[in-house]
């Protein structure tokens, strides 16, 4: 019995929508440039349109690369253990002394 991996169907369904927004979007685009009359609605219409397909696939891109980056950390519970150290670095100089010379004139 095989199991079923969650992260590849939700993008299957995920790249179904965009593809089916993305596809309405420029359908419309299309539409109102040819058959659209030239009112102020129709050019903000498309204005709409267009940034909401640029809004799409920024988002697309962005939520991909969030969940490949999620997901290689997160796959099967604790199956890639990620380690973090700190490292402080100090210098081999610690000066001595206060931290700014005094102003002239108050010496």
């Amino acid at each position: 019995m095989s199991r079923r991996n969650p992260l590849r169907s939700s993008w299957a369904i995920r790249r179904r929508i965009i593809v089916v927004t993305l596809l309405w979007c420029g359908g419309m685009v299309t539409y109102l440039a040819i058959l659209g009359r030239p009112i102020q609605l129709s050019e903000t219409a498309v204005n709409g349109l267009l940034l909401l397909m640029a809004s799409v696939i920024g988002s697309y891109v962005f939520g991909a690369v969030w969940d490949d980056k999620g997901g290689l950390t997160n796959i099967g519970g604790n199956a890639l253990e990620t380690e973090m150290y700190q490292r402080t670095i100090v210098p081999p100089d610690t000066p001595v002394g206060p931290a700014m010379p005094p102003p002239p004139g108050e010496q």
